[in-house]
């Protein structure tokens, strides 16, 4: 008996679909165009968005994760390995300089310089990328949730990470 239900209910939506007007069955039989890819719509979107974006903050560095440039190096900071370009600010772990300061980078691992690519072992030497302290801020919070099952025990703490906004000024010796 529900097969003959479920029989029935296809029967009536194709006679529906027979008795509606041309337009409205040119746009159910339409065929449609092929679905994009997602990383071709992402190249449409980065290509019109790429001229807003420098109008909007052409007074403010770009943070590191563009392309790299012309001239770069690779240094150790805060227990990190960046990439770092002149002229684009950074977000470290905290470093013990009041912000405004500047300070020298000597542990550089690596100098792209005018199609040049050096390697240090580990350090390069005469090198150094000279930054300024920005300011200093927090991370996001991160909750920390500790929980023993069947005893009772739980424990809510947050934490926040302290970080300093450095601006590369000079790559070089």
């Amino acid at each position: 008996m529900a097969a003959m239900a479920a029989l029935s209910m296809q029967a009536r939506s194709a006679a529906t679909l027979q008795r509606a007007a041309p337009s409205a069955r040119a746009l159910f039989c339409q065929a449609r165009p092929a679905p994009r890819s997602s990383f071709s719509s992402r190249l449409q979107v980065a290509a019109v968005a790429a001229p807003e974006a420098e109008s909007a903050a052409a007074g403010k560095p770009e943070p590191s994760y563009s392309g790299a440039g012309e001239t770069y190096a690779v240094v150790d900071i805060g227990g990190h390995q960046l990439i770092v370009e002149e002229g684009r600010w950074y977000t470290v772990n905290r470093l013990e300089v009041e912000p405004g300061s500047k300070i020298a980078l000597g542990r550089v691992l690596a100098l792209k310089s005018g199609g040049k690519f050096s390697v240090g072992q580990p350090y390069l030497e005469d090198v150094a990328v000279h930054a300024e302290v920005l300011e200093e801020l927090k991370g996001p919070k991160v909750i920390v949730y500790k929980m023993k099952a069947k005893k009772h025990f739980r424990r809510l703490n947050g934490h926040r990470q302290p970080l300093s906004k450095i601006l590369i000024t000079k790559i070089g010796a």
